[in-house]
C-alpha cells in the first residue's frame, strides 16, 4: 500500500530528535492509562527505545498532558475535516513516529505523504512499515527547514490536487522566520481551499519549556509566534482555533492584534 525504503540498521537513538521520541512517550503512557482518552496501540513501540536523557525532560514539565490534547484537538480536526472533503492527498510535516494512517479512519480516495528526517522515517520504516497501513503511504525524507527542498517535493505530489496539510509538534521548534518559510512552501504548493492543520505556542509557553529542556540538560529550544502573520502572508486564513491547557484566552482578543495562544489552528488556503 506505500512506497518507502528502509533502512539497513536502525538509527542510533541519538540521532533521532527529542521530540519524535517525546511525543510517542505521552502517547504511549495514556493509552497504558485505563482513565485516559487516548488510544494508540503503536505508540510504545517508538517509546520504549526513548533513551532516559530525552524522557527526563517530562519529568520537568505538565509536557504530557499537553502533549495528549493536541493529539486529541488534531484528531477531532482530521476527523471532521476527513469524510466532509474529497482529499486528494494528505501531508503530514514532521510526521515523526506518528500513527493516525493505521488507527484513524481515512477515506480510500486520499493518500498520505509523510515528510520528516532521515533518522526518524528510517526508524518508522522498520517498527511501522508503511505496508501495514490501510492507505497508501509514501514516506520523504527532507530537512524541513529548507523551504526550497520541500517546496520542490511537495510540487509533483500536490500541484492541481486537494490537500490536507497537518503540521502536529513541528512549528515550535522552528523560529518565526523559519515557520514563515515553511508556511511560504506549503502555500506556494496549495491549490484554494486546501486545509492545514497545526499548533503553535506563545511566547511566554516557549520560554518555560526551553527552560525545562535545560534543566533536563537537553539543547531544545522552543519558539513561540505572537500572531498570525507568518500564515496569512502566505494565503492561509485561520478558520478555527482551539486552546490548549496552557494557553491564556485573555491575550487573544478579536482579531490577530492581540498575542497568539497556545493552540491548533485549522486554516484554510484562499485564492489569490
Amino acid at each position: 500500500m506505500g512506497v518507502a525504503v528502509p533502512a539497513a540498521h536502525p538509527p542510533p537513538a541519538e540521532q533521532v530528535p527529542a521530540t519524535a521520541y517525546l511525543t510517542a512517550l505521552a502517547r504511549a503512557r495514556a493509552t497504558a492509562d485505563p482513565d485516559g482518552v487516548l488510544r494508540d496501540p503503536y505508540a510504545n513501540r517508538f517509546a520504549r527505545r526513548c533513551p532516559d536523557s530525552i524522557a527526563r525532560i517530562t519529568r520537568h514539565t505538565a509536557g504530557t498532558s499537553v502533549v495528549i490534547a493536541r493529539t486529541l484537538a488534531v484528531d477531532r480536526l482530521l476527523s471532521e475535516l476527513l469524510p466532509a472533503g474529497s482529499w486528494d492527498v494528505c501531508v503530514n510535516l514532521g510526521a515523526g513516529f506518528d500513527a493516525r494512517t493505521h488507527r484513524l479512519d481515512w477515506p480510500g480516495s486520499c493518500r498520505v505523504v509523510e515528510i520528516d528526517c532521515a533518522p526518524v522515517l528510517d526508524l518508522k520504516d522498520r517498527l511501522l512499515p508503511v505496508a501495514t497501513a490501510p492507505v497508501p503511504v509514501e514516506r520523504v525524507r527532507c530537512d524541513l527547514r529548507e523551504p526550497a527542498a520541500l517546496a520542490a517535493l511537495l510540487r509533483p505530489r500536490t500541484t492541481g490536487r486537494r490537500t490536507l496539510f497537518v503540521a502536529e509538534g513541528l512549528l515550535p521548534y522552528l523560529t518565526a522566520g523559519q515557520v514563515r518559510a515553511l508556511a511560504g512552501a506549503v502555500g506556494e504548493a496549495a491549490v484554494a481551499d486546501s486545509a492545514w492543520i497545526c499548533d503553535v505556542l506563545s511566547p511566554a509557553s516557549a520560554r518555560t519549556l526551553t527552560v525545562a529542556a535545560r534543566a533536563a540538560r537537553t539543547a531544545l529550544t522552543l519558539h513561540g509566534l505572537t500572531d498570525l502573520a507568518a500564515f496569512e502572508a502566505a494565503g492561509w486564513q485561520c478558520e478555527r482555533l482551539e486552546l490548549l491547557p496552557t494557553a491564556r484566552p485573555a491575550t487573544w482578543p478579536a482579531g490577530t492584534s492581540g498575542q497568539l495562544p497556545d493552540s491548533v489552528l485549522r486554516l484554510r488556503k484562499v485564492a489569490s
